[in-house]
């Protein structure tokens, strides 16, 4: 049976979590060190926020992360990363991952969370695309064209910063605020000149419908994710505890996910419903390796948040630094 592009992004594009509250609980003790000395997880259920396009869940079970738990994990799937922003500040989630963005809008929208870890990837997954027979070769040349995005994604500061680079800005071009299902089906159809995007987006769009890339991440932005949780988990003993060791866990799924690629991009495109060539396309340029959330990570955020201030695209001025907590890092 074939399936329409709209209709095999829509499984990737589906937010299929009830709707959470926005109403932000605070909570000081998120900002204190990390608890000392046994504490009893076996009450414990953390709540992860996942995205089908990463497929935390996914990846830590192929790997086996998820075995022999000493807490209860609950997952939930949403679109991007401005939502999961949201969900944990509003406590509905304790932890999610999301890339170089939503977490700057985040801080920029005061949410109740904490950036409480980072991990790299090369950022070439993350491009700006135009269609199979569009004559636009460069960013220079979105001048007056419309250009899909994900409004507060990874994709919006890779846009961004790419007009920056070639002497434009935002109000050069006409920015069209769609969901991922809806850029792809945008550009499918002509609608829009170019959408900016990240993999497996970017994979799916290059394989199926011949899309060509003027412009990817690793060229102007950097290639950061991050790990955001909610404060009031934060101020949790337990929980804390918890994320800790999900973090450890994490790292070794994502090893075993470099030293399988195979297996793991055709576990990836079950689940997904693409080909195993756009996994493989995804993984291989697209994995997120835990790193230190140190000060070069933290001013290269800095960087981007101001790059959003000056365009007017956030309110105010974002202090990066302010909302990062560095307990779980390791020495």
């Amino acid at each position: 049976m074939n399936r329409s592009p709209k209709s095999r992004l829509a499984g990737l594009a589906l937010a299929v979590v009830a709707a959470l509250s926005l109403s932000a609980c605070g909570d000081d003790a998120a900002t204190e060190a990390a608890p000392s000395g046994p504490v009893d997880l076996s009450t414990v259920t953390l709540k992860v926020g996942d995205q089908k396009a990463i497929s935390i869940e996914v990846l830590m079970k192929a790997s086996g992360q998820l075995e022999n738990l000493p807490y209860k994990i609950e997952f939930s799937t949403f679109t991007a990363g401005l939502p999961l922003v949201e969900a944990a500040s509003a406590g509905g989630i304790d932890i999610a991952q999301t890339g170089n963005t939503p977490v700057i809008f985040g801080a920029a929208a005061d949410a109740d969370v904490k950036v409480v870890g980072a991990l790299a990837a090369t950022g070439k997954g993350d491009a700006i695309l135009v269609g199979k027979d569009s004559a636009i070769g460069s960013v220079a040349a979105l001048k007056g064209k419309k250009v899909a995005v994900y409004k507060g994604s990874s994709a919006n500061a890779n846009l961004l910063l790419q007009l920056q680079k070639a002497g434009l800005s935002l109000r050069d071009v006409e920015p069209v605020y769609l969901a991922p299902a809806d850029g792809y089906a945008a550009l499918t159809r002509g609608d829009v000149d170019a959408w900016a995007t990240w993999d497996p987006y970017t994979a799916i769009a290059e394989k199926e419908i011949g899309a060509k890339s003027i412009a990817t991440a690793d060229q102007a932005a950097n290639g950061y994710n991050f790990w955001a949780a909610g404060n009031k988990a934060l101020g949790d003993a337990s929980k804390s505890a918890a994320i800790a060791d999900f973090f450890q866990r994490y790292a070794a799924a994502t090893r075993w996910s470099s030293e399988n690629l195979e297996v793991w991009s055709t576990k990836y495109a079950e689940l997904t419903q693409i080909s195993v060539d756009a996994s493989r396309t995804t993984w291989t340029r697209s994995i997120k390796e835990p790193i230190k959330l140190d000060d070069k990570v933290i001013a290269s955020e800095q960087q981007i948040a101001d790059a959003f201030t000056e365009a007017k695209a956030i309110p105010g001025k974002v202090d990066f630094e302010s909302f990062v907590d560095t307990r779980f890092d390791k020495s």
